[in-house]
């Protein structure tokens, strides 16, 4: 996934959350592949988005990115990931709803 590799890199501003959720709310709707979104923290490691990548959020209930707290005065690298069903069938994602 190149451009999520990309999007890590890239600061980002106050209406990420809002338009990365809205695409990942209208994938879920389709009833396809994607479940839920996963924070994914950027090169640095910020500890606060590090602190909330174990858990898998619904789109509505995501925290949002940058979240308050974040370190890095340049701007947030952290972003979502979408979280896809044969995550749930092997077990390794914890859902937070």
């Amino acid at each position: 996934m190149q451009w999520l590799d990309e999007m890590i890199r890239a600061p980002k501003d106050a209406g990420y959350a809002e338009r990365a959720l809205a695409r990942y709310r209208l994938g879920m709707k389709g009833h396809g592949a994607l479940c839920g979104v996963r924070i994914l923290p950027g090169d640095e490691h910020c500890p606060v988005c590090t602190h909330l990548a174990a858990d898998m959020y619904q789109p509505d209930k995501a925290p949002r990115i940058p979240l308050a707290g974040c370190p890095y005065a340049e701007g947030c690298r952290c972003a979502y990931r979408p979280v896809m069903t044969y995550e749930l069938v092997n077990g390794s994602a914890h859902v937070d709803s």
